[in-house]
């Protein structure tokens, strides 16, 4: 309206008051400048004058403070609310009914095996598919440009990775950004599922910028003759798949569906063996309370070395070198924790009645997270003019606990 009144489209504006006109002193001034008259419920107000002019700006700072009085008001109830893990509303939370606090039984599940699916490899982007498959809803909303406007947005990676790094799926309640209560709702996982998955999501070396793979085993195989990994190639209009060197087109050049069949058999019987489940008992369990410690206990001497600095306490090279081994160090307490919280992937398995159905069950996703936690695949040349495959042209290094 200001726009148009400074393009000179109207010569009058009519307004209930004069408050509910302008909100501020400066969309008075910029009114007053337009020319234009205003007239409200009490008369007009001359804003060429002297006298109508300071009536409007008591008015428009009138307008003004109830605004910003109003808006604390707000933000100190809330944080009130916050301060008692109560919810302070908005849209309806995945998971949970629209009180916030009742379970919705379906999506709760897909929240636990989204965490699940997440410790174990599986990329977000396979968690959004998943949830889209089971005709899941998010709780955001179409743009009217997309032609379907207010109907349920789908998921896509980002809107997953909000879901799984909000405080309140285990039972917290965060405010601007700090957690600062136990909530008033039941969590859907535990704490240390949660810090596991917030160490895998935070940690800036994670994301590579690539989609999920649709290969079994590309960017996992390495080549037998440099060490480089293996990536999809083909004739797609043929229908061929294949994998090639990444290093060196010369190096090899493998039929898919044969090196896929072998290691997906290679798989099913090493966990079909009695002895598979000692692949599960000998992990090590860190104590994750002892990290979470010593993690907040880094970021607080990095608080306080820029408090130190600030204070002359510390020259520019001594806060470098301070921050950098703080930094280095928390880092890894992350990657440790990330993954102690990691859910074992070859558990299912392993239960499986049947493992061949269980692993012919799983997403590609899910199989690449398997052939990581189990073993490091090498893919050889087949040797020339070899049209059969050669089972010992793939190398399989099995991979203990520890690895």
């Amino acid at each position: 309206m200001l726009d148009d009144a400074s393009a000179g489209k109207f010569d009058v504006v009519v307004a209930v008051d004069l408050d509910r006109l302008v909100r501020s002193v400066q969309d008075l001034v910029t009114l007053t400048e337009t020319g234009a008259k205003v007239l409200t419920v009490d008369g007009e107000i001359d804003l060429t004058s002297a006298d109508g002019e300071f009536r409007a700006t008591m008015l428009a700072g009138i307008a003004r403070f109830e605004t910003r009085r109003k808006g604390e008001r707000q933000r100190r109830a809330n944080a009130d609310r916050a301060s008692r893990g109560k919810r302070s509303g908005g849209r309806r939370p995945f998971g949970y009914d629209q009180d916030g606090i009742a379970v919705r039984a379906q999506e709760a599940a897909a929240v636990r095996e989204g965490y699940a699916a997440l410790l174990a490899g599986v990329p977000v982007a396979e968690i959004a598919r998943d949830w889209n498959a089971r005709g899941l809803v998010s709780g955001q909303k179409r743009q009217a440009r997309s032609g379907h406007a207010g109907e349920p947005s789908p998921w896509v990676p980002s809107s997953v990775r909000l879901v799984l790094l909000n405080p309140r799926y285990m039972g917290k309640r965060a405010h601007l950004g700090e957690i600062v209560a136990d909530a008033e709702w039941p969590a859907l996982v535990d704490e240390s599922t949660w810090r596991a998955a917030e160490a895998v999501l935070t940690n800036p070396e994670r994301f590579t910028g690539k989609s999920t793979a649709r290969y079994l085993l590309s960017g996992l195989a390495v080549c037998g003759v440099c060490g480089a990994t293996a990536h999809a190639g083909g004739n797609a209009r043929r229908g061929i798949r294949a994998y090639r060197c990444s290093g060196s087109a010369g190096h090899f050049a493998r039929r898919a569906e044969p090196v896929e069949d072998f290691v997906g058999t290679v798989v099913v019987a090493r966990l079909s063996q009695p002895d598979a489940r000692e692949l599960l008992s000998e992990r090590d369990h860190p104590d994750l309370g002892a990290l979470r410690d010593e993690a907040n206990g880094a970021r607080a001497r990095l608080d306080a070395l820029a408090v130190d600095f600030a204070d002359g306490a510390l020259t520019s090279s001594q806060l470098r070198a301070a921050t950098s081994r703080l930094r280095d160090r928390l880092a890894a307490i992350e990657a440790e924790l990330a993954d102690a919280g990691r859910t074992d992937v070859l558990g299912p398995l392993v239960d499986a009645e049947d493992v061949a159905q269980a692993w012919n069950g799983l997403s590609v996703a899910r199989q690449r997270a398997v052939i990581t936690a189990l073993m490091r695949v090498t893919l050889h040349p087949p040797g020339r003019g070899t049209r059969l495959f050669r089972p010992e042209s793939v190398g399989i290094d099995w991979l203990s606990p520890a690895d």
